[in-house]
């Protein structure tokens, strides 16, 4: 166990929020305003940062000189069993160091992990009750039931979440290491990924700071390079779906629809493991 640190100076808005290319605006017709429409990027970003906060984990590696974020882990509830779920390309530099919403006690997962490599690249570690008990935390566990069956947005222009930790908004220095989590909403890139995967619009030069995030925060984090998102979780909103059918929208209809693994360069895009095929892994390992 040792300690982190994550910028709490302007909490609870302590994590910058972005809204991520949004150009696909092919909205029903008299649905909402782009006023409106502008306006609900940011909420839905804003609340689902918050919501998603109790779910993810910085994950380190370390060494004699320094800490190194590796990537992002979530604490999941499958079958029974606790677990934090990750990329494989993530957990396979080990031990890996994990920590708890609300606590600034890290620690080492003893082992094992179970993980698959490349093509699927997924990876688990289960999380014991003394594991989860060891610290008072405001962490939880996000439940079976919240991942959807399948891979399936209701509009082009639905709105698709994540949060992770980047290796460009973490530090170590003085015996402390410091991350700051990022949200992320965007959309999925249209005719692009296949059977497996499908894609995030992710262009640094594309993204807004939402409204929700304080000045100092938002001048505190750089939104360049994604490298430490591996292994987040990307949730469909459903933010569209439940606004078509004349309902009001909160991050609980929110659904898990994928794993993010890694960042294309030359596409400027996040390839994401659909969840159906992550779900039946799970299934199968645990």
């Amino acid at each position: 166990m040792r300690s982190t640190s994550e910028n709490r100076t302007s909490c609870p808005l302590t994590r910058g929020s972005r809204v991520d290319r949004l150009e696909i605006h092919q909205l029903e017709s008299g649905l909402m305003t782009e006023d409106q429409w502008n306006a609900a990027k940011h909420r839905v970003t804003d609340e689902m940062r918050s919501f998603t906060r109790p779910f993810v984990s910085p994950l380190t590696v370390e060494t004699p000189e320094t800490v190194r974020l590796k990537g992002t882990g979530s604490y999941v509830q499958w079958a029974g069993e606790r677990l934090l779920l990750t990329c494989e390309h993530v957990a396979c530099e080990q031990p890996i160091h994990h920590r708890f919403n609300g606590s600034d006690a890290v620690y080492e997962h003893p082992g094992p992990w179970t993980m698959d490599r490349h093509p699927l690249d997924v990876a688990f570690a289960r999380i014991t009750d003394g594991q989860w008990r060891a610290t008072e935390h405001k962490a939880e566990s996000i439940p079976f039931a919240t991942f959807a069956e399948h891979h399936k947005i209701s509009q082009p222009a639905e709105l698709l979440f994540f949060r992770g930790y980047s290796k460009e908004n973490a530090a170590y220095a003085f015996g402390i290491h410091q991350a700051n989590g990022t949200g992320y909403c965007s959309q999925e890139v249209a005719d692009a990924g296949d059977s497996q995967i499908f894609e995030l619009f992710w262009d640094p030069q594309q993204g807004q700071i939402t409204s929700g995030t304080t000045a100092e925060a938002a001048s505190a984090m750089l939104f360049d390079n994604p490298e430490g998102f591996s292994g987040s979780l990307v949730w469909n909103t459903r933010y569209l779906e439940m606004t078509a059918a004349r309902k009001a929208w909160s991050p609980e209809d929110a659904v898990v629809t994928g794993l993010l693994r890694r960042w294309d360069a030359k596409t400027k895009t996040l390839l994401v493991w659909r969840v159906e095929h992550l779900s039946s892994w799970l299934t199968a390992h645990v």
